[in-house]
């Protein structure tokens, strides 16, 4: 699994002068979204003008663009206009995908995140997991509630996420949570991300400056953790032996690639 924004934010394409507030504010990775956020009679002039915005701007963090749907003629224009576009750190967002078929045509040097935001999408998980051009898989609760009739709450989607969860792993990509809706409570916010980390998932997307912060110190890995999994690491490299024991825990291979998620997380190299 790569290394990978923690807290990444959500901006429409039609306010590209939001970049700096989102940068100012701590994301780590910048969504620009052609899909929802756009009006309809605004969808190809703001790709245009997104294009325009990202070559004159050098940006070094990570860029993610939410395209319309690869099904519709608008999702096709997106992603023709946006291969064109040059950045190390692209990757675009494919939403409504339900499976691998409106991939056929998609350039093999591209890499992809899969908005799973619907009932046949999670059926589907796993034939869209496999596909080497997908890099992560994004949970969209707000489209997958509306489609399932349930709430929003983390009970509701707890089955949807696991099988997202199960699904990375499997496949080695990355698992992004996705946002928390209620702006106002940033109790619940935090009481989601520590669920949402302990379930397994690496990232969570923003849709607002004020959650940033919260998402980044709920993921980031401490100090004490960051420490923890190097001497665990270590000790496991320089024991011959297939289980060892620190601090009173038993160590194994399993317990050391989860530490070394840990340090990936924490943008450190845990080969070294």
């Amino acid at each position: 699994m790569v290394s990978f924004p923690i807290a990444p934010i959500f901006i429409p394409a039609h306010h590209t002068d939001w970049t700096n507030k989102a940068i100012e504010a701590g994301a780590d990775g910048l969504i620009y979204d052609l899909e929802d956020a756009v009006p309809y009679a605004k969808k190809n002039i703001s790709r245009q003008e997104l294009l325009k915005f990202l070559g004159n701007n050098k940006l070094e963090i990570p860029i993610f663009i939410r395209i319309n749907s690869l099904e519709t003629d608008l999702g096709k224009e997106d992603y023709s206009a946006i291969k064109e576009y040059s950045h190390k750190n692209l990757h675009i967002i494919i939403p409504k995908i339900e499976n691998t078929e409106v991939l056929r045509g998609i350039e093999r040097a591209t890499k992809l995140i899969a908005l799973i935001e619907t009932p046949m999408a999670i059926q589907n998980i796993s034939e869209i997991s496999k596909d080497p051009l997908i890099k992560g898989l994004l949970l969209g609760p707000a489209d997958l509630s509306a489609s399932l009739g349930s709430s929003l709450s983390w009970n509701s989607l707890l089955f949807s996420r696991s099988k997202l969860i199960i699904e990375s792993a499997i496949n080695n990509i990355v698992p992004i949570d996705g946002p928390f809706m209620n702006l106002s409570s940033e109790t619940g916010l935090k009481e989601e991300c520590k669920l949402s980390k302990d379930l397994g998932f690496r990232s969570k997307v923003a849709i607002h400056p004020s959650q940033i912060e919260v998402i980044k110190n709920s993921f980031f890995p401490s100090e004490d953790e960051i420490l923890e999994a190097q001497l665990i690491i270590k000790a496991f490299k320089e024991s011959k032996e297939g289980v060892i024991s620190f601090d009173g825990k038993m160590i194994d291979k399993p317990l050391v690639e989860a530490k070394e998620k840990v340090l990936l997380m924490a943008g450190l190299n845990p080969k070294k």
